[in-house]
């Protein structure tokens, strides 16, 4: 797994215990986790790496869903 991914999943606490909520609370952390840092940085040219991340990661994730939810449990 990504180290990113893996980083995001150890900080990330839920308050449910279904599988499918925690998916989709995790996606939304990852979403706002890394929409904050994008809001922070004041070049044009970072902002636009830190999107392509963003999007790369949430691919990986959508597309790795079963991994990441056994990660989650």
């Amino acid at each position: 797994m990504n180290s990113q991914i893996s980083q995001l999943v150890q900080s990330f606490e839920s308050d449910t215990r279904n599988p499918k909520d925690k998916f989709n609370q995790f996606l939304i952390y990852v979403f706002f986790t890394f929409d904050k840092r994008i809001r922070n940085i004041k070049t044009d040219k970072s902002k636009d790496k830190y999107k392509k991340i963003k999007n790369n990661v949430l691919q990986y994730i959508a597309t790795h869903k079963r991994e990441i939810i056994t990660q989650l449990r």
